[in-house]
């Protein structure tokens, strides 16, 4: 579909600009760039995506697209291409995004809302994948998650607009036919063949409003195969709004950027639409080279407003650095479609114990993942106020146990009661805990005083934490909450 806009806005000159520039590209000799630069200036930002990606970890238990699963596509693509990599990072990161497809198994199951309806576990599904991990019932669980969301029978939503990353129909319905396609089991291959059947019909006439959309329209009929005569229309319109510069820009009426430009030479290469030596593939490299800052990024300024609370994750540009840091891995992983491979297997083949250490850690009640830092925090904040405001009730200490729920362990949080589990990891507000701490619910038990701001506050980012707790017994004696 085009990206240009209506026709009745059309004029000789516009169409100029949108069609008459692929053929100059075309035509136009563009000497290679150099294997050396393109290593040179990924070497320079495989750093910061490292150490952005592990603090991010710190940060937020939750896992998360522009800090982990961007870069994490990158450094195994990275390491593929015989650069050093922080392992460690490389595989904690491997375990978050599978821990996360374990703690929202119930919800799969049930169907309840969980944090990035189908973009979070397709984007994971995809890290998985390219690590080399196999499909089992976790994945399993999820594709199962993505047939039975049935809202849009043709294609998969987005949660939320949160442009350029977020709030695309297409890039939403990519990933989710992605992990159908990679992570599928003999039971379900009936149901997804229906259902991509459903989705190839809405390709062919669904229209792409900006390069996000054409990306990843591009991508979907690529991995169908639905009609080539389709794929070949939206790759000449994609490739036609290519920028005198080498860049793409996020919509027609804006500059070139980093990010725009990285996703569409990534879809170019992955897709096989456009051979790296191709002019048009080489400006494309050349200006995301000019345009990489000296410290090894790539700047996007964000153009959506705070979906989440803002945290420095160390990368630069402040309040930029989330689409930053997805730009940056873009345009990093563009950059190394044009540096041959030196691994001949994924990461995981590679290193057969590295599947057994990402399975231990990401357990649901595996202790590695809570820093002593995070466990300090529940002792300090948390269990004090659970001592004070709810033990009398739900604790073994209980004169009478209440609603046969038991508070002085993890596991009776997980276990929940008569209302079912009270606690959600990295979910704070569909976590019954929280709510009755707010004093908003009427069947719950509220504690005996409003608590304090900063107290709820605690307990929302104790949660989001993932809920760390370093209680074994219901014994051990907190510090006194006043």
């Amino acid at each position: 579909m085009s990206l240009c806009p209506p026709r009745h806005l059309l004029t000789a000159a516009l169409l100029l600009v949108c069609v008459w520039p692929l053929a100059v590209v075309r035509a136009e000799k563009v000497a290679p760039v150099q294997i050396p630069e393109l290593r040179a200036a990924v070497a320079k930002a495989l750093p910061l995506l490292e150490r952005s990606s592990a603090f991010a970890l710190q940060e937020r238990a939750c896992f998360t697209c522009h800090h982990g699963a961007h870069p994490s596509l990158v450094i195994h693509d990275a390491w593929a291409r015989g650069f050093g990599i922080n392992t460690t990072n490389f595989e904690d990161q491997l375990t978050r995004a599978y821990r996360g497809l374990i703690e929202d198994g119930p919800r799969f199951k049930d169907g309840w809302s969980i944090a990035g309806t189908a973009d979070g576990p397709g984007t994971a599904l995809w890290m998985l994948e390219v690590a080399g991990w196999q499909p089992d019932a976790i994945t399993a669980s999820a594709t199962e998650f993505f047939l039975n969301d049935v809202k849009h029978p043709d294609h998969w939503a987005p949660p939320m607009r949160r442009p350029p990353t977020v709030g695309s129909e297409f890039t939403t319905t990519y990933l989710v036919l992605r992990g159908l396609r990679n992570h599928r089991t003999p039971e379900l291959a009936s149901r997804i063949r229906a259902r991509s059947t459903a989705v190839g019909k809405w390709l062919m006439t669904a229209p792409a409003r900006d390069t996000e959309d054409s990306v990843h329209r591009l991508r979907a009929l690529q991995l169908l195969d639905v009609d080539e005569a389709t794929f070949q229309t939206e790759l000449k319109e994609l490739l036609a709004v290519q920028h005198a510069d080498g860049g793409w820009p996020q919509k027609l009426d804006t500059e070139s950027d980093p990010y725009a430009t990285g996703t569409v030479l990534a879809a170019l290469h992955d897709t096989g639409a456009l051979a790296v030596g191709d002019a048009i593939f080489q400006r494309g490299l050349r200006y995301l080279l000019q345009v990489q800052a000296t410290d090894g990024s790539w700047h996007v300024r964000k153009r959506t407003h705070d979906v989440q609370p803002f945290f420095d994750s160390s990368f630069p540009h402040g309040v930029d650095q989330f689409i930053s840091i997805s730009a940056t891995s873009w345009a990093s992983y563009a950059l190394l479609r044009a540096v041959p491979l030196t691994a001949k297997k994924t990461y995981l083949a590679a290193h057969p114990q590295a599947a057994a250490r990402v399975l231990a850690g990401a357990r649901p009640n595996a202790e590695p993942h809570f820093t002593e830092a995070q466990l300090a925090f529940f002792r300090e904040k948390i269990e004090p106020v659970l001592v004070a405001q709810c033990y009398e009730c739900h604790s073994v200490r209980a004169k009478k146990l209440k609603a046969h729920l038991f508070l002085d362990t993890r596991a009776g949080l997980l276990a929940g009661g008569d209302s079912g589990p009270v606690l959600r990891p990295h979910d704070p507000d569909h976590s019954l805990i929280l709510r009755a701490l707010l004093n908003d619910h009427q069947d719950l038990m509220p504690p005996k005083k409003p608590l304090a701001e900063a107290v709820i506050a605690d307990f929302r980012r104790w949660i989001e934490m993932g809920a760390p707790d370093s209680r074994a017994e219901p014994t051990a004696k907190p510090t006194a909450y006043k």
